[in-house]
């Protein structure tokens, strides 16, 4: 125990699957560094009104590094859970119909980190393309 580590409260990481969600969700929100409405509104729609699983996922956000993060989302939850989170990131990250930058890093150490296989991140990354390409309208 560091000798300051008493003024910083208690650090012990708590968090139910929807709150790994959640914050995997903060991180690739916050990620570019500006939170938009329809991000937030997304955020929202994940959480799906869990005051509890935000409140866990934003103290550990705001407490710890975006490398811990995706560590700590990936500890809590299970290989169906990951590739849930990650189809989640993806539709976020493609939201704007771009994936670059920061946002492909993050999901890259996402997928590294959770050990999803090609395959399934190409399939879900033809569904969520195909969803949002409005140029068909």
């Amino acid at each position: 125990m560091g000798i300051f580590d008493k003024l910083s409260g208690s650090k012990d990481i708590q968090l139910t699957s929807k709150g790994a969600l959640a914050l995997a969700a903060m991180t690739m929100i916050g990620i570019d560094g500006s939170i938009e409405e329809d991000e937030l509104a997304t955020l929202g729609r994940i959480e799906r009104g869990d005051r509890n699983a935000f409140d866990q996922a934003f103290k550990v956000y705001k407490d710890k590094s975006i490398s811990d993060c995706v560590q700590i989302v990936g500890e809590t939850l299970d290989q169906n859970q990951k590739v849930t989170v990650i189809a989640n990131l993806l539709d976020i990250a493609m939201a704007d119909g771009m994936l670059a930058g920061a946002e492909k890093e993050l999901l890259e150490s996402y997928v590294d980190s959770f050990q999803i296989s090609e395959g399934v991140i190409k399939d879900i990354i033809d569904v969520i393309a195909l969803k949002n390409d409005f140029s068909v309208f």
